[in-house]
């Protein structure tokens, strides 16, 4: 039986571990086939070993318009079509207001926020052509699926920086999804919490530890696994009349 995702390639940023990977994973279980991009190149060439001919390895550091042009021009070299964009890339460089450096600062906002509104820049340049040639009735949905998070919906201390670039992220998905609804053109976030390399130093503390647990209605952090399947539906045709919209995986965090 044909995956929720057949004959799509999707392109999914920051894949290399944690949540991007077990999207990846899913992806390709759902037929789709993936462009793997992450920094660190032992990583992404190491999964697509894994998924085997449904996968290709991209290295760009999210954040600037060229490395989104080379994230989407791997897609189409390889395989000649984008159908799905997941900017998942990320970083945390966590200070309280006062002791955040500039440097701080601004390289969480480059990779979140500007590597996201790139790489989205990039897929609309290619798709509204594409979508202004087909008929309304013929014409497959895209989608793109950005990542936010609890703290650029709540805030969160020690996290300035992180939540503005989350809460940017937002704002791009009801943006896009506006601008982007008459083109079949869907645009949503998830907010996903799960233990991961970059959250997993926030729980080392045992006391830290109860208290973050407590926050949770289901009292823990998700694994990458849990997070990966809301990806799957917004990529897939399920999701076709959903558009701008937040999806919150994270236990009862949110509410």
């Amino acid at each position: 039986m044909a995956g929720r995702l057949e004959g799509k390639v999707a392109i999914v940023t920051g894949a290399g571990r944690g949540i991007g990977k077990a999207i990846a994973e899913a992806f390709v279980a759902e037929g789709a086939r993936v462009v793997v991009n992450d920094v660190d190149a032992d990583a992404a060439n190491l999964l697509v070993k894994e998924l085997g001919d449904g996968a290709v390895a991209e290295n760009s550091a999210i954040g600037t318009v060229a490395a989104a042009g080379s994230v989407v021009g791997t897609a189409l070299d390889t395989w000649g079509q984008v159908d799905i964009l997941v900017n998942n890339a990320g970083i945390l460089r966590d200070k309280m207001t006062h002791k955040m450096s500039e440097e701080d600062f601004d390289q969480v906002i480059q990779v979140h926020l500007k590597g996201t509104w790139a790489c989205g820049r990039e897929v609309i340049k290619l798709w509204r052509p594409l979508a202004k040639e087909e008929t309304a009735e013929g014409r497959p949905h895209r989608k793109i699926v950005n990542v936010t998070s609890p703290s650029g919906l709540l805030g969160a201390v020690g996290q300035s920086n992180y939540a503005a670039a989350k809460m940017g992220i937002v704002g791009l998905t009801k943006t896009w999804a506006k601008e982007l609804g008459s083109l079949s053109i869907n645009v949503n976030a998830v907010s996903p919490t799960a233990l991961t390399a970059m959250t997993e130093p926030l729980i080392q503390d045992p006391a830290q530890k109860a208290v973050r647990l407590a926050r949770f209605a289901l009292g823990r952090y998700g694994d990458p696994e849990e997070i990966a399947p809301s990806f799957v539906f917004l990529a897939s045709k399920e999701s076709d009349y959903i558009t701008g919209q937040i999806l919150c995986v994270d236990g009862g965090l949110v509410i």
